[in-house]
């Protein structure tokens, strides 16, 4: 598949900040740059390797082959993190971020830098010139991004041409027949899973990145969840949720990312 980077080394490098894709993410957003592969790399490879585990990566919002012609450039970048997880779990849902989840994943992301941390990254990246102009003390954002991502399209192509934030709940095909749809909600259906689910925002081409407002998400999701709540005091709901044996707990809705 295309990648970030004809180099691999570059393309491995990128991949481990955090980056597994299109999708959406959350973080500082600032400048990198102006900088070339040579500069780059190193300093990518330092971060990651000073706390592997942290899980604020040194993100480049860049365009496939941004670095592949030898030039210095200067880019959109964010100090952050995956905000949604796009695996599958064994009964072929989608796990997104739990409603009850954002402002504590939103919390985590904030208290993760502490100043030592801070002191860190300003010396590795003057080590490496590099600039990061307000990646430590920029504006706090949700972002979807479209990048080149693994498997997608099986292998025809890498980089979808839509990336869209979708909030809603998540239930294997076979469940959905003869419910009624919650309010403001349609159905996403895949070979593997069916969600209902309402859209919160989108990137589309030739966007690499769309900003959604925190509060959007939150108040997105709350509308969500008050549609699935009302939806579940009809007949239908009520004895689907006494034959599933389902709980107050799986109605909460979540956040999921759709590429198109």
């Amino acid at each position: 598949m295309a990648g970030l980077s004809k180099d691999p080394a570059l393309d491995f490098a990128l991949r481990g900040q955090r980056l597994d894709g299109a999708g959406l993410y959350y973080g500082r957003r600032g400048r990198l740059g102006p900088t070339d592969a040579a500069r780059l790399m190193p300093l990518l490879r330092a971060w990651k390797q000073r706390d592997p585990y942290k899980r604020m990566g040194l993100i480049p919002l860049m365009e496939g082959g941004a670095y592949d012609d030898g030039e210095a450039h200067e880019l959109d970048a964010l100090l952050g993190d995956r905000m949604v997880d796009l695996s599958v779990d064994d009964d072929d849902v989608i796990p997104g971020t739990l409603r009850s989840s954002i402002d504590r994943f939103i919390d985590r992301k904030r208290e993760a830098m502490k100043p030592e941390d801070e002191a860190a990254l300003r010396e590795l990246a003057a080590h490496h010139e590099v600039g990061i102009a307000g990646l430590l003390d920029g504006p706090w954002t949700a972002l979807l991004y479209r990048a080149p991502t693994f498997g997608y399209g099986n292998g025809t192509k890498s980089i979808p041409g839509r990336v869209e934030l979708m909030c809603g709940l998540g239930m294997r095909p076979r469940e959905l027949k003869g419910l009624p749809m919650p309010r403001g909600m349609k159905l996403w259906k895949n070979p593997g899973w069916a969600i209902l689910c309402a859209k919160l925002g989108e990137v589309r081409r030739p966007a690499l990145t769309a900003e959604i407002a925190v509060e959007d998400i939150r108040r997105g999701a709350a509308e969500a969840q008050a549609a699935v709540d009302e939806a579940a005091q009809t007949p239908e709901w009520r004895r689907f949720l006494q034959e599933a044996e389902w709980g107050e707990h799986d109605l909460e809705v979540q956040l999921y990312v759709r590429l198109g």
